[in-house]
């Protein structure tokens, strides 16, 4: 049974999975990425960025395919009332035993033109061989878990990463960061990810 995550979802997320010894399933923005694996048991868990998530039954059955809050909030409440501590405590002690990720999201506007050349960026155009100092170890236009494209780029060190795509609904692009290393190396990583970018909405179409 895998865990599920989109590719601009934090990276604890990859931790607590490896601990734990299962798969990762990585997949583009979008829960419908999920409904499938939620729904055949393949999955038991799928989580995106924007706090959208839904998981099994303890029994491994279907609880929902679609991001449920409801089922979320239930599953807070059930662990404030046996822990006897509040979810957020539990993250913070998560996050001492796994690494402190701090994260940031840059928007700004785009042509539909330029919007286009962002999202057929390919891995190729990324020559440099560090990202704010720690080596690359990967360039994804891809994700892993299903092979679909992410409309955009990933850049991937052993711990940190950025992701840049074009808004599907409106005229904008993103970029997403995050850092285990603390706000400053964030910061680091946002001015790379934003130069990246801008070379490639400024090149000729």
């Amino acid at each position: 049974m895998a865990v599920g995550k989109t590719v601009v979802s934090t990276q604890l997320i990859d931790r607590v999975a490896a601990r734990l010894g299962r798969k990762l399933f990585e997949v583009p923005v979008g829960f419908k990425w999920f409904s499938q694996g939620l729904h055949d048991g393949s999955l038991g868990f799928g989580g995106e960025e924007s706090a959208g998530a839904a998981f099994l039954r303890r029994n491994g059955s279907t609880w929902t395919t679609d991001k449920d809050g409801i089922v979320a909030g239930l599953l807070a409440a059930e662990i404030t009332a046996r822990c006897g501590r509040d979810p957020g405590a539990l993250y913070a002690a998560l996050a001492d035993q796994l690494g402190q990720p701090v994260a940031d999201r840059v928007e700004a506007a785009a042509s539909p033109q330029q919007k286009k050349r962002l999202a057929a960026l390919s891995p190729q155009a990324i020559t440099s061989t560090e990202l704010a100092g720690e080596p690359i170890t990967g360039v994804l236009s891809l994700a892993p878990g299903n092979g679909a494209s992410i409309g955009g780029i990933k850049v991937v060190t052993k711990g940190d990463w950025y992701a840049a795509r074009p808004s599907g609904t409106e005229d904008i692009y993103k970029i997403y960061a995050e850092s285990f290393q603390g706000t400053a190396h964030l910061q680091r990583i946002l001015g790379e990810a934003q130069t990246t970018v801008d070379s490639s909405l400024a090149a000729p179409s």
